[in-house]
């Protein structure tokens, strides 16, 4: 226990006390460099301030027409409690009007009006770098007083503006994925998380996670063809597609050019598999504004302990190289063409 909740938990604060414990919090926030890492920081500190009894994280994904709200954390008395025990799942923005509501509003003091200095449903949305509300916090049994109502404006200002900051240093300025830069970081931080699960236990085994690499096939033909601006809609729209078909968990990246790659957590080289090829046949009967129809390749590989990432990504791109060469349009896994004798088994290590 940090000194920060050794004082929040010893009885009421006093004022500078509470300062200082929310210029603590924030130094603690603005130490983070992963938007989920960030938003629990942030969702922590809300509960605090708030004295919320349980705080619910939101995730706002558009799947054709309709907008839906996932809960991806879970605070009680703002520690973070597993998410499958609080009983909350997934809903459509429409059938929920009241929440739809709310999330229009513009400010904290809209936010709250009409409402008791407790208010035992609280919903405070959550504005990306472009301003949209992206996800938002339901809060349940919150304090509302004139001062914290102040000071919330304040940080929600303060976190629209810090997301901002990460969205231009990791984010691809076209698609909104993340981008090249952030790949090798991730993929360190998943066989790290690889590694920690294997030392506690020996009975579960590795390879749980895949790296798949995409290319859009002749996409130099649709640029030479159609110009540069209907190629840029290409790009875009595909990076939506990969937005709907993939899970929240799964992270996306814009790789270069027409190149991006997808982290898919949980899951083996079957299941992988099967969700590529959906993801294809989605790609193969969009019709693309102008264009029409395009198509993709990929490559995947397992995730295993003890790799660098170009090892992992080195393997991803030559099985995406297979299946342009043999075809385009189709998924390949590296594993399944080394020991078809189909592929040589790569050794990259620069």
């Amino acid at each position: 226990m940090n000194a920060t909740e050794s004082t929040l938990n010893s009885g009421l604060p006093s004022e500078d006390q509470q300062i200082e414990e929310l210029l603590a919090s924030m130094v603690e926030m603005i130490k983070q460099r992963e938007h989920l890492a960030l938003e629990k920081s942030f969702a922590r500190i809300v509960g605090r301030l708030t004295e919320a009894k349980t705080l619910t994280l939101y995730r706002l994904k558009t799947i054709g027409n309709e907008i839906s709200a996932i809960p991806v954390l879970y605070f009680v008395d703002s520690e973070i409690a597993p998410l499958q025990e609080s009983g909350l799942k997934a809903f459509l923005l429409s059938s929920n009007p009241a929440t739809a509501e709310r999330l229009s509003k513009s400010n904290v003091a809209d936010m709250f009006q009409d409402t008791a200095e407790r208010e035992m449903n609280l919903i405070l949305p959550l504005r990306g770098a472009n301003a949209e509300v992206s996800d938002f916090l339901q809060i349940e049994n919150a304090c509302n007083d004139t001062n914290i109502k102040r000071v919330l404006s304040l940080l929600l200002e303060f976190h629209q503006n810090f997301l901002s900051l990460l969205d231009d240093n990791e984010r691809d300025n076209l698609t909104g994925l993340l981008n090249r830069k952030t790949l090798a970081a991730q993929i360190e931080k998943i066989l790290r998380s690889i590694q920690n699960r294997n030392r506690r236990t020996s009975d579960i085994p590795a390879g749980n996670y895949c790296l798949a690499m995409f290319d859009i096939d002749h996409f130099k033909h649709v640029n030479d063809l159609f110009g540069h601006i209907y190629g840029d809609e290409v790009l875009l729209q595909f990076a939506n597609l990969m937005r709907e078909t993939f899970r929240e968990n799964d992270e996306l990246f814009r790789y270069g050019g027409e190149e991006f790659v997808a982290l898919l957590h949980n899951i083996d080289a079957v299941q992988a598999k099967i969700i590529l090829e959906h993801f294809l046949a989605k790609v193969g009967s969009f019709q693309f504004p102008h264009i029409g129809q395009v198509t993709a390749s990929i490559g995947f590989t397992l995730i295993r302990e003890l790799e660098l990432p170009l090892e992992i990504i080195n393997r991803a791109d030559s099985a995406l190289y297979y299946a342009k060469q043999h075809g385009r349009n189709q998924v390949r896994a590296y594993e399944e063409l080394v020991a078809q004798g189909l592929l040589a088994v790569c050794n990259h290590h620069g």
